[in-house]
């Protein structure tokens, strides 16, 4: 949600407003300093116009009343929360951002910095960096927003996080608590337990397709047929687990957190400068910061960062109606096309990030043809 924020104010800019200066469109940069800098309560008003935008109640009335509509009308944000596309990224995305552990470290940095001076005093622009990172890390604004934390009693956003990975993807995190005990979060039953051997499976028959699309002269290996099939089953799978727009808002509130990770380490930014963690990569940035607090990023968080969006964009083409049947199949490695290219390199980050070979397979994957469920 926090790259589509951003993607939004580059498009169209953003006017001036209750005293802060317009940002002009067309400037990637201007368009990430200003949502790094905003007032916590801007960005979860915009999370709210996104969610009532979204309308997972149709047929039904929103619920949202006048205070609460009131209230979103003097947000930074709220011209852009009006109309258009609710759009946020697939839990998948929150999920590989999150194994590499930035959410631990970074929150590990707002406590440094909000206990003393062991990390060096912040600058203005990081000081508001940790106003937004306090609310949405910790959780701190949840009272704004009560349907951002679930469960009964509720639980911390990592803990719930945990278990919307658990009961979509079948994944946990690769690590447990801050201080390594395993994780507290509650498991469900009805979880997609089978889903990463089945995703697997479709990686390899994308791979042979597109090994395929260089050979000119020798066997046609592309089998369109069993990756209709194995979409398919991926499809009833995940949606079976969003039946009644199930897992949307933890979706959608993992997406803002995890977002804004990423928008934090994509480039050299305040609070970025100011822990002397200057890099390339998002991956090579965490690792110094990890450093910094005592804390290791995961040793694989390269593949991790390089491969989210595009995971994103491969599973949300999973989920949707556009695979058909096996002559729609060719969608998804079809080069030099956005899901095509998607799918590349999500089969090489995966591969490299799993340890896993997936060019070549032991025994194959059965699947079962079933009766998709209507998903709006």
């Amino acid at each position: 949600m926090i790259q589509q924020l951003v993607r939004r104010i580059f498009d169209v800019g953003l006017p001036a407003f209750g005293g802060m200066p317009a940002v002009p469109a067309n400037d990637l940069n201007a368009a990430a300093a200003v949502v790094l800098t905003s007032d916590p309560l801007d960005l979860v008003l915009y999370m709210e116009q996104i969610w009532d935008l979204f309308d997972p109640w149709n047929p039904n009335p929103k619920p949202a009343g006048p205070a609460r509509r009131n209230l979103w009308t003097t947000g930074r944000f709220n011209m852009l929360g009006t109309n258009g596309n609710p759009a946020w990224d697939h839990l998948g995305y929150s999920f590989v951002i999150e194994n590499t552990r930035a959410v631990q470290i970074l929150r590990r940095v707002v406590r440094e910095y909000r206990s003393g001076e062991g990390l060096g005093i912040p600058s203005v622009a990081t000081q508001r960096w940790l106003n937004v990172s306090e609310a949405l890390l910790f959780g701190t604004m949840n009272p704004m927003s009560p349907w951002l934390v679930m469960g009964s009693p509720p639980l911390e956003p990592e803990a719930e996080r945990r278990a919307a990975y658990f009961r979509l993807l079948g994944l946990e995190l690769a690590f447990g608590s801050e201080d390594n005990r395993p994780p507290v979060y509650n498991k469900a039953n009805a979880a997609n337990v089978g889903f990463v051997r089945l995703f697997e499976e479709l990686l390899y028959e994308l791979w042979q397709a597109l090994a395929n699309l260089k050979n000119m002269s020798g066997v046609n290996v592309a089998d369109n047929d069993r990756i209709y099939r194995i979409a398919e089953e991926l499809q009833f799978m995940l949606r079976s687990r969003r039946q009644g727009q199930l897992l949307a808002r933890e979706e959608l509130a993992a997406a803002m957190v995890l977002g804004w990770v990423d928008l934090t380490l994509a480039t050299d930014t305040p609070v970025v400068q100011d822990l002397k963690a200057n890099a390339t990569s998002s991956a090579t940035r965490l690792k110094l910061i990890g450093q910094r607090v005592g804390l290791p990023a995961h040793g694989k968080s390269g593949e991790f960062f390089s491969m989210a969006a595009e995971l994103s964009l491969f599973l949300r083409t999973l989920e949707s109606n556009l695979i058909t049947g096996p002559s729609t199949a060719a969608v998804l490695y079809t080069p030099a096309t956005p899901v095509g290219e998607a799918t590349h390199r999500v089969i090489t980050e995966w591969s490299s990030a799993t340890g896993k070979d997936l060019k070549s397979r032991a025994r194959p994957v059965e699947t079962q043809r079933r009766q998709l469920i209507a998903v709006r």
